[in-house]
């Protein structure tokens, strides 16, 4: 699916190229130290080459490896090797890494079935040496969390794979103790929760999103009416509001007629079994009308991220930066100003829990992470395999 965003307005148009549905798939764990994450990104835009390079970045600086492999038999870590992929735009596996292979806390690779006849499952499995098992039933990844109970692993999984699967099933398949579905609020569970540390998780909340823009929209006549500003300033100040208002608006209108389960529903499913719910203003989307549930379109989502948790028990947070400060014109003046930008509407809200210098917005060069995660449907979540540490030791 293609989507393009009115600049003015923040509003969506779209373009059906592909079904949205089997453009995202991958996996996920709660927060646990990282060991490595595997990354496969090498399509013809070189942009993508950023994207690799930032998590290379925050990787060395928080303390775990990120590779990159193509179809070949090789890890790669050195950033010049990888380049090379890119400049001579070699063939490489399907981007979302999560997708590809199914790493469990037991140590086991599970292959997806596209994959039978790769390399990639033993590449995941080389780093801690799994052992590698076929599984025609295993779940896409997206819509799976692998999540600490004291000294048990229990299984987060999407309501809708219960449809077909029985959990005992799935208990033994994954090596866990219990399965928890959560009500499909989107099309996968790293949409809209991040599990954190201690059963705490983060849920998306389109209510919170809708309340932070409205009191951006508020914070620019409050500044207008105490502080003296010039014609262009005026001017420029009210070109901001009339965008903000734009996607407030298209995402109230969205909100307001979504057919899916709503942020009240998996709190109390998470309630139930023990969890903590942390609501947070967490994405922004247009909905694509379905037959039972809607498809959700994001040109935000913050929920798709790779968090990891340091020596000192403190998190790491790594997510999407998204193309909303340039749409709706918030440079880092205007944002001082008003005290909002779409980056500080998380930071604030995830304050509580990990420090801002640990939270990071990846982007790739000229924003790649942004045309991904709009025209594609996935973002950082997706493109890295996460390894924790510990496993296979």
């Amino acid at each position: 699916m293609e989507i393009s965003i009115n600049k003015t307005t923040g509003s969506y148009s779209q373009k059906y190229t592909q079904n949205y549905a089997k453009q995202q798939s991958f996996k996920g764990y709660d927060a646990r130290p990282l060991k490595a994450v595997v990354m496969t990104i090498c399509d013809a835009k070189g942009k993508s080459f950023d994207i690799i390079k930032q998590m290379s970045e925050i990787g060395q600086k928080e303390g775990f490896r990120v590779y990159f492999t193509n179809q070949t038999n090789k890890l790669y870590a050195n950033l010049d090797c990888i380049k090379n992929f890119f400049k001579i735009g070699t063939f490489s596996f399907s981007k979302w890494a999560q997708d590809n292979a199914v790493l469990t806390p037991d140590n086991r690779v599970f292959q997806n079935w596209n994959y039978l006849e790769s390399s990639f499952a033993k590449r995941i499995a080389s780093v801690t040496k799994a052992k590698i098992s076929d599984c025609e039933r295993s779940i896409e990844g997206g819509n799976l969390f692998f999540v600490k109970n004291g000294d048990k692993n229990e299984l987060f999984i999407g309501a809708d794979e219960l449809i077909t699967r029985i959990p005992e099933f799935l208990q033994k398949s994954y090596g866990v103790s219990k399965v928890i579905p959560i009500p499909q609020a989107d099309f996968h569970l790293d949409l809209f929760i991040r599990p954190l540390n201690d059963k705490k998780v983060l849920v998306a909340d389109d209510r919170l999103t809708i309340k932070e823009l409205k009191h951006a929209v508020k914070s620019i006549d409050k500044y207008k009416s105490g502080n003296p500003c010039t014609i262009e300033e005026l001017k420029t100040l009210g070109n901001v509001q009339k965008r903000l208002l734009g996607v407030l608006k298209t995402f109230e209108r969205d909100v307001k007629n979504l057919k899916n389960p709503q942020a009240d529903d998996v709190a109390k499913v998470l309630t139930n079994n023990g969890y903590t719910p942390i609501f947070v203003p967490g994405r922004i989307f247009y909905s694509v009308r379905n037959k039972n549930k809607d498809d959700l379109v994001h040109g935000l989502n913050y929920m798709n991220s790779v968090v990891h948790q340091k020596p000192d028990g403190s998190l790491v947070f790594i997510t999407n930066k998204s193309d909303y400060n340039n749409i709706c014109g918030i440079t880092g003046d205007i944002s001082q100003k008003i005290d909002f930008d779409f980056e500080k509407m998380l930071i604030k809200s995830l304050k509580p829990y990990i420090k801002e210098q640990n939270i990071y917005f990846v982007e790739g060069k000229n924003n790649r992470i942004a045309e991904i995660l709009q025209d594609e449907g996935g973002g950082i979540h997706c493109l890295c395999n996460e390894i924790p540490a510990g496993i296979g030791r």
